[in-house]
């Protein structure tokens, strides 16, 4: 099938939060919305080819259960009837959790992860499994760019972003060690919220790295990605200690800033000059509606943040990489026969970061994450873009994560929204907020989203 045009103005995704009041006043079903994802998926899943688990047996039999709820005005919870993808490596009792290895082929743990168990207990129709690169690290797998068959989709929730992005389900979970949803959301047009650090309970989830994994949510509306993920939290809390993620139920009202920081980070230098006008537009956008645009030529405080973010990549790959000897080194001890080439080597290195070196690589993330909190006395919060540009052509590599990682190393919470178009494809717009203010974040992503519309 042809690949999809790509337009930022655009407003035909499904939207379950839209939806939801005609399930209550008949005029609409969850088993109607399920059967429009499922011939949508039916039309685009061939040449897009986002789940690796697709049976749509339980899923109709759950949205038949939830609509005679509506009937019967006693709907579960606030997303009862809401189709969700599930990123595989996020363990489902129902379906295999492969990881993209032939080391878990047809695995099944007998269990849902946290996450997926708040969503059944509150009548989420849990629709299939999205394809994740090998481990959420290494190999891509099948799944294309919906705009343009030939570009990656991202990664590591290729799947959940083209699934999303498409259209194809209104919200899918997804998880981010260094960019694995803001940037693949970002290439595939739809919205991505990383939360805070732990606010999302990683229950169930596939490890990689202890200090940056993190669950979110990919959607075609800010809405869902927000709805979806607050009722996580609300079931089953956050990854313990943290208590979870807090705020209403429904997204935010946009809520307008003051102040905002506009961040160029070790990013800028990748970026060409479409890409560069078409942030500035945006900002523009956002300044003419009455933000304050703070950079690092105006103020000394943002020029020593972009200072010390120079380089960070490093400290985020000596991190994550020293966290993930277990699991890894025991599989590759047991199964080095069935790894790829890149994972192979991503399990090597671990072997040869010592401590010390791990210790200042916290050091310094612990550095960051003050200096980023401090910043918080002069600004609402930050925007840059997602990605350095659209995304590249070809499958085997999903992307620089030059705008992502930076934050992921923070903890703090993003949001990407599809609010820009550059060569006819997606690239994301990031709004960036203080750890566990995610609500906040959450209503100036809400207002940024509004004012940056085409």
């Amino acid at each position: 099938m042809k690949a999809l045009t790509f337009d930022p103005a655009r407003n035909d995704l499904p939207c379950f939060a839209a939806a939801a009041p005609r399930f209550r006043d008949g005029s609409d079903t969850p088993r109607a919305f399920l059967e429009r994802c499922l011939e949508r998926i039916s039309a685009l899943e061939p040449a897009i080819r986002a789940f690796v688990w697709l049976d749509p047996a339980a899923p109709r039999a759950a949205a038949d259960a939830a609509t005679a709820r509506y009937r019967q005005g006693r709907p579960l919870s606030p997303v009862d009837g809401c189709p969700v993808a599930i990123k595989d490596i996020i363990e489902t009792v129902d379906m295999p959790t492969q990881m993209n290895s032939p080391i878990f082929k047809d695995w099944q743990s007998g269990r849902d992860a946290a996450s997926v168990y708040a969503l059944r207990a509150g009548g989420a129709v849990i629709l299939g499994k999205t394809v994740t690169t090998e481990f959420a690290m290494a190999a891509a797998g099948p799944t294309r760019n919906p705009f343009d068959h030939t570009r990656t989709p991202g990664g590591s929730s290729s799947g959940s972003a083209a699934a999303t992005g498409s259209g194809m389900v209104p919200v899918a979970l997804g998880t981010q060690t260094a960019g694995s949803i803001v940037r693949p959301a970002a290439f595939c047009g739809a919205y991505g919220f990383k939360p805070s650090h732990a606010a999302l309970n990683i229950g169930g989830v596939h490890p990689l790295s202890n200090s940056h994994d993190t669950l979110g949510t990919l959607a075609g509306s800010l809405a869902d990605a927000w709805l979806v993920a607050r009722h996580i939290a609300a079931v089953v809390g956050g990854t313990p200690p943290h208590p979870g993620l807090q705020g209403p139920t429904d997204l935010p009202a946009a809520q307008a800033p003051r102040t905002l920081i506009r961040l160029e980070t070790d990013g800028w230098k990748e970026v060409d000059a479409a890409t560069r006008d078409a942030l500035d537009a945006a900002i523009g956008k956002m300044a003419a509606a009455g933000a304050a645009i703070l950079d690092r030529r105006n103020t000394p405080e943002v020029e020593q943040l972009e200072r010390m973010l120079q380089g960070v990549a490093e400290t985020a790959r000596v991190v994550s990489t020293f966290e993930r000897r277990w699991p890894y080194l025991d599989y590759a001890t047991r199964h080095a026969d069935k790894f790829s080439k890149a994972a192979a080597e991503r399990v090597e290195a671990s072997r040869h970061i010592t401590a010390a070196a791990f210790q200042t690589a916290l050091d310094k993330q612990e550095a960051l994450r003050r200096a980023v909190a401090d910043m918080a006395a002069l600004a609402d919060g930050f925007v840059t873009l997602t990605a350095s540009g659209p995304a590249p052509v070809g499958l085997d590599h999903t992307g620089s994560r030059s705008f992502q990682i930076f934050w992921t190393l923070t903890a703090a919470p993003c949001i990407t929204l599809p609010r820009l178009a550059v060569s006819g494809q997606p690239v994301g717009l990031q709004v960036l907020g203080f750890r566990d203010r995610d609500a906040a974040l959450a209503g100036l992503a809400h207002w940024v989203d509004q004012v940056t519309r085409p």
